[in-house]
């Protein structure tokens, strides 16, 4: 791997800059409503600046959110691989993407990616090459411990996950999903705990 000479360094650094205040702002008054502008003023650069190192606003959207999956997916191995029951773990992930789905004024960065097409392939390829082995060590877990049923096979426990996960998702794309939190927090408890609830007889 080369490494990076003192121009590249800076000119990295002003990027992260650039990402890490884009992330403030967008949390804070989501994605739409946040300008160029905004940005730069927040990051203390010039809109020019922004606009020479992404290009378009739709271009730093979509490093900003690339980077916070990234970001995302260090702390799930981390929960995964650290310690604590399978449960424990699985509350964490599920109740961590409850916290997510609250930022950014409502909008859901689910929706950013369904609508972008390059957005779509990178969060599939993430899945298939990152996530997936990851989820695989997770409920291997779990079946030791009696949580997952030790009849079922890791194709069938990952293709009822994906089932889930993309159910899910395509339900936040209609009318008021999105914007109804205690709707969203009961389909993840079910996510997390089936129809027979926390308070039943299976965990």
């Amino acid at each position: 791997m080369m490494k990076m000479d003192g121009f590249e360094r800076r000119k990295e650094r002003k990027k992260e800059s650039i990402r890490r205040a884009a992330l403030e702002l967008f949390r804070r008054y989501g994605f739409e409503k946040v300008s160029v502008r905004d940005i730069a003023q927040e990051a203390n650069v010039s809109p020019v600046t922004i606009y020479n190192h992404f290009g378009s606003k739709d271009n730093l959207v979509r490093e900003v959110i690339k980077n916070l999956l990234h970001t995302i997916l260090n702390k799930y191995r981390g929960t995964i691989r650290g310690e604590g029951t399978f449960r424990q773990k699985l509350e964490t992930i599920v109740f961590d993407k409850l916290k997510l789905m609250e930022q950014f004024q409502g909008e859901l960065v689910q929706a950013v990616i369904r609508s972008d097409p390059d957005m779509r392939v990178f969060i599939e390829s993430l899945w298939q090459n990152e996530i997936y082995p990851v989820m695989g060590d997770f409920f291997e877990q779990g079946r030791r411990e009696g949580y997952v049923d030790s009849g079922l096979s890791e194709r069938s426990i990952m293709a009822y996950y994906d089932i889930l996960r993309h159910g899910i998702f395509a339900y936040m794309g209609t009318d008021n999903a999105g914007q109804n939190g205690k709707l969203m927090r009961e389909l993840m408890s079910i996510f997390l705990y089936g129809l027979v609830g926390s308070s039943g007889s299976r965990l």
